[in-house]
């Protein structure tokens, strides 16, 4: 889940033509540390995931759905 949850992140925010340092700074944490949740090394995407979702303003059933869709069938 972490690394789904990852890869539609950074399609978002190259989507919106952003650096990891500007969703870093808006959610108040270090680039290294977003750039683990775009990784997939880390969890931490649950404590942001409703600032995230409004900065991009969508609803995270949007960001999950689009996860869904594009997750392998296993």
């Amino acid at each position: 889940m972490n690394q789904a949850i990852g890869i539609a992140l950074k399609a978002l925010r190259k989507k919106n033509g952003l650096s990891q340092e500007v969703l870093a700074e808006y959610l108040n944490i270090s680039q290294s540390a977003y750039s683990r949740i775009e990784n997939g090394d880390s969890n931490s995407w649950s404590i942001h995931l409703e600032k995230l979702c409004n900065f991009y303003e969508i609803k995270p059933a949007t960001m999950f759905k689009k996860i869904t869709k594009n997750s392998p069938k296993v």
